[in-house]
């Protein structure tokens, strides 16, 4: 498949006048299967992405005031694998997990481009490696009660391309558990979302000249 982004100006002096378009092309080999009797579900994907003369979005404050315009940063490459397995176990007991890993390089990068990550660099917002794994259990009977646990970890990550903006944001991981009941028209479920309370560094920028974290949300029962 390719796709592109088309071209566009910038109406700012002391800026590159244009942009051109940038374009992705991207092999792909995916399969969705069943096994064992249909008690296992194996999905999944590899693929690699070629993106040519990346558009992205540059602040700056100190040679224009607070201006922001678009160029064309470089080339770069991604290659991943990602899927998902489910196992029936038993008839109560349900086993999942999903991941993504992915090596993203940037290619080229033009001379006249002195403040993008240089070849070789990771892309922004690309963590190597995400999994979550998971265990539910439903016992059969009267209100159907279920217990299920996730755990779910995403490695460290850039924040941009950009040097002045580029921070590298730390690995985290979580866990969440829930207990519930149904009955006819009712459920009722007690749960748990970042057991460990993890203060996970979503997004770093400092594109309003303060240094700003966004993180997850805190325990909640």
């Amino acid at each position: 498949s390719e796709g592109f982004r088309p071209g566009g100006f910038n109406r700012n002096e002391g800026v590159p006048t244009t942009y051109v378009a940038d374009e992705t092309t991207n092999l792909e080999f995916g399969w969705k299967t069943t096994l064992a009797n249909d008690t296992i579900r194996f999905n999944g994907s590899i693929y690699m992405i070629d993106w040519e003369e990346m558009q992205i979005g540059v602040t700056d404050f100190e040679n224009f005031g607070v201006l922001t315009f678009v160029l064309n940063a470089g080339d770069s490459e991604i290659t991943g694998f990602e899927g998902d397995l489910t196992w029936l176990a038993t008839d109560n007991l349900t086993l999942t997990g999903a991941w993504s890993l992915n090596d993203t390089e940037m290619v080229r990068v033009p001379p006249a481009v002195s403040d993008i990550a240089g070849v070789g660099s990771r892309l922004a917002l690309a963590p190597e490696v995400q999994y979550n794994v998971s265990a539910r259990y439903q016992w059969l009977g009267d209100m159907s009660p279920y217990a299920q646990v996730v755990y779910s970890y995403t490695s460290d990550q850039y924040s941009s391309i950009v040097v002045d903006n580029r921070f590298l944001q730390q690995s985290y991981n979580t866990l969440d558990a829930s207990f519930g009941l149904n009955m006819g028209n009712w459920s009722l479920e007690l749960f748990g979302e970042n057991l460990t309370d993890e203060r996970a560094q979503l997004f770093i920028n400092s594109l309003d000249t303060d240094l700003r974290i966004t993180t997850n949300r805190p325990r909640t029962i």
